[in-house]
């Protein structure tokens, strides 16, 4: 049967119906409002308001459903829709309109009449065509913005779906967890495309600011399926390899070294490995205005991976010289300190922990070169991967000029990642780790885009893309 596009008559009913019940419903109200029972107790006083709520739930429902459907039967939204379609990579066809069931932020359902777009006929008929009246507005997993803002919001601040699907409930709004993650992770998806084309769009300017910029790794577990036979229940089996996701952290400290308020740190974090966070970070910075910066700070663990990447970082944004600083936090340089004097079985523990502490006090006050030379006599003629992983982690970042604690303390700069080493605490292990969570690794990349924005207070960046 070929496609044939329907005239507007459906629409029109629909209006008409819409609004015949938002005059009920309004009507309904107005009763509510003029009752004369007066709550005198606790009980009584909630169950009016929850009745006001479920009221004005409604009537807000009812009200946005007129506007958008009115807006879905416009002749402007109508030619949008044709340009969409002609933009599309396989041509496709309007088939008319079609009933669809969209829900809006009180929890309500209502039923629309919109538009329905598709390749043929036979794919029609199989659901695989698009609202794209309803996309064009915003309405994406038949769910408006503001519920799809609400969803993934309480997504990527609860501890697990199940904790949001149970706040979603006190709101009225009845979810499905798959649904739930559906309408999250699309969300995700959606923000993180438009910052791709068009910027991060975090305001604010580094300008004139002290810079700390860090990143560091995690540890979450990412659900592979196996090849071969599944199981009784016909479920594929999988894997569950632990894998390090990277953040990437942004602040600004004040002339006394402490965390400045007027701009709130930015926080990003991907799976897809060392390349792409610095890619990340190199895109934040050129947007935030690094290059206006009055000092900049970069602070880290000793990782390889880090180090082989910042002198290159440096290069690309054009801050090669003195306002470029790099440090290895502080507390990860004296664990590996006493983790080389404990290697060394000829002493006692007490003489390894005066060793040890004397090191940590020559590098807090700035005497590298008694330092290296110190850590040279210990390790000479000594063998073993242990030895030289050790030897060569200090002495590496000590001639690098990255541990240089004095320096930083006068400037009032601070010299631990702690910032970051939350940032991986609250990110990653308070959501994305813990016993038998195991992630699809793009489900993983679109949780840590909402949670580290969550966490950053840069909520409504995503929103505005998304």
């Amino acid at each position: 049967m070929p496609y044939v596009t329907d005239d507007d008559s459906k629409a029109a009913r629909k209006i008409a119906e819409i609004e015949r019940e938002l005059q009920e419903t309004t009507a309904e109200f107005e009763r509510w409002l003029a009752a004369a029972d007066v709550p005198t107790n606790a009980e009584k006083l909630a169950q009016r308001e929850r009745e006001g709520k479920t009221l004005t739930d409604r009537l807000q429902a009812l009200a946005t459903a007129l506007k958008l459907q009115r807006a879905l039967a416009s002749p402007e939204l109508h030619a949008e829709e044709r340009k969409l379609a002609k933009a599309s990579p396989k041509k496709m066809k309007d088939f008319g309109y079609r009933p669809v069931t969209v829900q809006f932020l009180g929890g309500q359902e209502l039923k629309l009449m919109a538009r329905y777009w598709c390749r043929n006929q036979a794919r029609a008929d199989k659901g695989k065509g698009s609202y794209f009246g309803l996309v064009l507005v915003g309405v994406c997993d038949r769910t408006t913005p503001a519920l799809a803002d609400e969803v993934a919001q309480l997504a990527a601040a609860m501890a697990s779906f199940e904790d949001a699907q149970a706040r979603l409930r006190q709101m009225g709004v009845e979810m499905s967890i798959r649904r739930i993650t559906s309408v999250a992770y699309h969300f995700a998806q959606r923000a993180r495309s438009r910052q791709e084309l068009e910027g991060m769009g975090i305001e604010g300017s580094l300008a004139g600011k002290r810079v700390v910029i860090s990143t560091d790794g995690g540890r979450l577990r990412v659900r592979k399926n196996k090849r071969g036979k599944k199981t009784k229940k016909g479920r594929s089996r999988y894997h569950t390899d632990w894998r390090e996701p990277k953040l990437l952290v942004i602040y600004v400290v004040d002339e006394k070294g402490r965390l400045a308020q007027e701009f709130a740190p930015v926080m990003d974090g991907t799976l897809q490995g060392p390349d792409e966070v610095f890619r990340l970070m190199e895109f934040y910075l050129r947007e935030l205005d690094i290059h206006q910066a009055k000092e900049v700070l970069f602070l880290a663990d000793g990782a390889r991976w880090i180090w082989l990447r910042v002198t290159r970082l440096w290069q690309r944004l054009g801050l090669e010289g003195v306002r470029c600083r790099e440090l290895v936090d502080f507390y990860h340089v004296v664990e590996h300190v006493y983790a080389l004097a404990a290697l060394n079985k000829s002493w006692s523990a007490s003489q390894r922990k005066r060793w040890a502490t004397r090191q940590r006090r020559r590098l807090w006050r700035g005497e590298l070169k008694a330092f290296v030379a110190e850590v040279e006599r210990l390790c000479q003629n000594k063998r073993g991967k242990d030895w030289a992983r050790e030897r060569d982690y200090l002495l590496r970042n000590a001639r690098a000029g990255r541990l240089d604690y004095a320096k930083a303390r006068r400037a009032k700069m601070p010299i631990g990642s702690g910032t970051m080493e939350s940032a991986i605490r609250r990110v990653v292990n308070l959501r994305l780790k813990g016993a038998g969570i195991f992630w699809h690794e793009n489900h993983a990349e679109q949780m840590l885009l909402l949670r580290t924005y969550y966490k950053s207070k840069h909520w409504q960046v995503l929103t505005n893309k998304a």
